[in-house]
């Protein structure tokens, strides 16, 4: 309604936290706003996760970092995604094999997902990290 964008905060909303490592329980509650560049991203229809583990370290995506998350359905091969597998989702690298989705880390300590139940939530747009 009207009055509620009148005093509704700009920005991108920051709506929890996503994995990147083993898949974390998804937490999609709008916990803040941020202002988001637009060369990082900052478009509407774009959200803010905080990446938790090491899986996509050799993508420079960090344990800490925040990934600024473009909304769609599908993916194209290659591309980095935040994905759900039931109730946790995961930063993974997307590609549709043959009979299965491979959900690829970029640290070549860690394996792939495959899984065939995977929901993409969004393409990763951009990192932002503190430097301190």
């Amino acid at each position: 309604d009207t009055a509620r964008k009148a005093v509704a905060p700009s920005g991108v909303p920051v709506v929890g936290r996503v994995s990147a490592g083993a898949p974390v329980l998804a937490e999609e509650n709008i916990e803040d706003y941020v202002k988001v560049p637009d060369i990082a991203g900052g478009r509407d229809g774009e959200f803010v996760l905080q990446v938790h583990g090491e899986s996509m370290k050799d993508a420079g995506i960090l344990d800490g970092d925040h990934v600024i998350v473009q909304k769609q359905e599908t993916a194209r091969n290659g591309e980095i995604v935040v994905a759900r597998i039931g109730d946790e989702a995961t930063v993974k690298r997307f590609f549709k094999d043959k009979d299965h989705i491979r959900l690829q880390p970029e640290n070549s300590a860690m394996k792939p997902i495959r899984t065939r139940e995977a929901e993409i939530l969004g393409r990763v747009v951009g990192v932002c990290r503190r430097i301190s």
